[in-house]
């Protein structure tokens, strides 16, 4: 079975201009890159013939880091992300409690910024006028902190004479007593009395997400999640329901049960793989968690939240490398990213005997005398620029203008060597990748000498994302061999980036053919 894909702007991945009109796909795999008049002789009567009508065909876009299944179960639950007020925060939970699913008799759901809301921080009380004594719990914005009600206190047992765990806080009032907010590790008190969701919930919910994420250009995702999510795509799979690519990260506590089981970073086929090991060094920006050398500007005698000790850091990476496993750091501040990366430089000779590919997932703030090393140490930064939406007032307000211009140094970290990878952080920002191409242009117009090209743009969220799963060979660019995974858009980005604000995918496809077409 033979595609013609023609009359389209085709943009390789490799070069930065358009070569081409069209691509020939025969089977799953892309046959021949060239003008119409070159590949219509090689046509049959089966080919099937399809006019793009002067649309730009670039390389399938993959978002480099979601929690997907954290994603597409929000998109049946409870989400704050538009909410400016903790008033109508509440009003989203008192209109939709009656429909909502429940997981394990829980209401969850994420997305609240109390950054931006005129009551700040809100608590237990604020839910429980909405939620009764049905236990809940909701994500923040940047997942580092929950919102629970009375109900899902006692649910955990958390009272006043709850210690606050090493790498976390309970927010308590004058008196002691728990506010309803927990931060970081304190977190886990929460989340081991809720039970995960049922095989067929997280089926389900993964199913959605798919349409979802296909319907916006994406031909893969990387997750961060646990065993339910990797059980999940793994049943969708052997059913050959998969229609998009998954590289899942398994979370440090679970490292033992995954050397027991005999995998290892890299295992899989070509739907389905296993990435890295992910763990928490810090926390975030927007819960002011991350861990900073420097104090914070608004907060003089508080450098953040590190989430683990360095000791058991230096440990865990030792184990997994030495077990054939790849890292996935999340380090935001320039405290613990300094941490990372001289870990991962004393883990060097093994990384390389086993190839592997480690990763520090945000690398928001770095000191200038570590940018350098990614590159040299074949280290690739995962970033999300779509984070500048929100960030980057918080960056002004918590970091100070100054040092916030080491923020976010995307091109600084280019030019350095390193290979970026771009994503979202799905669910705690949209996964639509535009918005992440947006601003890894544009940055908001604040320290544009980090801006990208287009063209970087574009690799980071193709090629770049194949490399760091190891798979540059087979896809990530438009070229012979490789699998037919593209997306189509509305207008040429690449000469007018300024069209991203009003740009549509007219389709994505997936070995050849569509998985999402307008």
């Amino acid at each position: 079975m033979k595609n013609f894909f023609y009359n389209a702007r085709v943009y390789n991945g490799k070069d930065t201009e358009q070569l081409y009109d069209s691509v020939l796909v025969r089977g799953k795999k892309i046959e021949a890159v060239d003008y119409k008049e070159n590949l219509e002789p090689h046509l049959d009567r089966e080919t099937q013939k399809i006019d793009l009508d002067g649309a730009t065909l670039t390389p399938g876009l993959t978002d480099g880091h979601t929690h997907f299944l954290m994603h597409c179960l929000q998109l049946l639950s409870f989400r704050f992300g538009h909410c400016k007020s903790l008033k109508e925060a509440q009003e989203v939970v008192s209109s939709g409690i009656k429909e909502k699913p429940r997981i394990g008799g829980w209401l969850l759901g994420g997305g609240w910024d109390h950054n931006f809301w005129p009551e700040g921080l809100p608590g237990r009380k604020d839910l429980d006028e909405v939620t009764g004594n049905v236990p809940a719990a909701f994500f923040s914005k940047d997942h580092h902190s929950l919102w629970v009600n009375t109900a899902g206190l006692e649910a955990a047992g958390i009272t006043a004479d709850t210690p606050t765990p090493a790498g976390g806080e309970i927010v308590r009032d004058k008196e002691g007593w728990p506010t309803g907010i927990l931060m970081e590790n304190a977190n886990d008190l929460i989340l081991e009395k809720v039970p995960p969701p049922t095989l067929e919930v997280a089926i389900h919910a993964l199913q959605k997400g798919m349409e979802d994420a296909t319907g916006k250009g994406l031909t893969g995702v990387h997750s961060f999640e646990g065993f339910r999510t990797l059980q999940g795509l793994q049943q969708l799979n052997r059913m050959e329901k998969l229609k998009m690519r998954f590289l899942v990260g398994i979370p440090s506590p679970q490292l033992d049960a995954a050397v027991g089981l005999g995998i290892s970073t890299g295992i899989g086929d070509e739907f389905l793989r296993i990435g890295p090991i992910k763990l928490f060094l810090d926390g975030a920006l927007g819960s002011q968690t991350a861990a900073l050398i420097d104090p914070y500007s608004s907060r003089p005698d508080y450098r953040g939240i590190p989430t683990m000790e360095e000791e058991e850091f230096q440990e865990l990476a030792e184990k997994a490398i030495g077990n054939g496993f790849a890292l996935a750091v999340h380090a935001i501040g320039d405290r613990v990213n300094k941490l990372a990366i001289e870990v991962l430089e004393k883990n060097l000779e093994k990384t390389r005997f086993f190839g592997l590919r480690h990763r520090i997932e945000h690398s928001q703030l770095l000191r200038p005398e570590d940018l350098a090393k990614f590159g040299t140490l074949n280290i690739m930064p995962s970033m999300q620029p779509v984070h500048l939406k929100s960030d980057q007032e918080l960056i002004d307000k918590h970091w100070g203008e100054e040092r916030g211009k080491r923020a976010f140094a995307c091109r600084s970290l280019i030019d350095g060597g390193a290979e970026l990878v771009l994503g979202s952080d799905a669910p705690v920002e949209t996964i639509d990748p535009v918005e992440g191409m947006y601003y890894a242009i544009y940055r908001r117009g604040k320290n544009m000498e980090q801006a990208l090209t287009p063209a970087q743009t574009l690799r980071a969220y193709t090629f770049a994302p194949a490399f760091a799963s190891g798979e540059e060979k087979i896809k990530g660019t438009i070229e012979p061999g490789k699998l037919a995974d593209m997306t189509v858009f509305s207008t040429d980005f690449m000469q007018n980036p300024e069209s991203l604000k009003k740009i549509e995918v007219l389709g994505t496809i997936v070995n050849g053919e569509f998985v999402f077409k307008k």
